[in-house]
């Protein structure tokens, strides 16, 4: 997703990008006998953070996305931090928890939560083509609609369909019930930065224990070896 061209400059051209790795990369080691080894990596999860210039969290995307999706959250993550820095202080935080709690609570009813639309391209004046965020209710006719073709990537390249499936299965279970959930924490926590809450969206939302060695793959690795036998009772 990070390699495609369109991705990367958009988030270059937007963000001041930084990546973190929250834990080491772990390493499995398959031995099939005769000399015969496979060496990988376990795939763990993402998120994609917006902070503001001192590190207070507005918003999460969980999870891998289909790419046509995923710049549509970039894009309204751009917007969403111009929307924030409108005002200060207690404002702020107030618009933030406003904005959280309107999109937990139309997620939890599997509607669509309010958008963020440039206020600018909705003047005659363009506002001098400048940027000035606005939350609008779904389904108002300034929000705007994308078509099934953009939710879903527009036309899928022959043999790559399987794979677009299982993406956008993805897609659509971070855009309901994880965006849900981490809607619902950032309300109620109030401004937050990454760190006081990686562990807990690792865990509870993306099924990614950082703490658990083995990711959450443990039964898997070691729980059905046949030659270990039934365990003492």
């Amino acid at each position: 997703m990070f390699s495609r061209d369109d991705v990367a400059t958009f988030i270059t051209n937007n963000f001041e990008p930084v990546w973190e790795a929250v834990r080491p990369v772990p390493i499995v080691e398959i031995d099939f006998g005769n000399g015969r080894k496979v060496t990988r990596t376990l795939h763990g999860n993402i998120a994609t953070y917006v902070c503001d210039a001192d590190g207070w969290l507005f918003d999460v995307l969980p999870g891998i996305y289909e790419p046509a999706a995923y710049l549509d959250g970039l894009n309204q993550f751009r917007l969403l931090h111009n929307y924030a820095l409108q005002v200060g202080g207690h404002e702020r935080n107030e618009r933030m928890k406003a904005y959280h709690e309107a999109s937990a609570a139309a997620l939890a009813k599997n509607e669509d939560g309010p958008r963020l639309v440039n206020a600018a391209d909705l003047s005659k004046a363009r506002i001098e083509r400048g940027l000035k965020a606005m939350l609008v209710p779904a389904g108002s006719s300034f929000a705007g609609k994308r078509t099934a073709d953009d939710e879903r990537g527009g036309a899928v390249a022959s043999g790559d369909l399987a794979v677009w499936k299982e993406l956008w299965e993805d897609t659509r279970l971070n855009e309901s019930v994880r965006r849900r959930e981490i809607h619902a924490k950032l309300a109620e926590s109030g401004p937050v930065k990454p760190g006081e809450i990686k562990k807990w969206l690792y865990k509870e939302v993306l099924h990614a224990d950082l703490d658990d060695p083995y990711l959450g793959l443990g039964e898997m690795l070691v729980g059905s070896d046949p030659f270990r036998g039934e365990p003492e009772r």
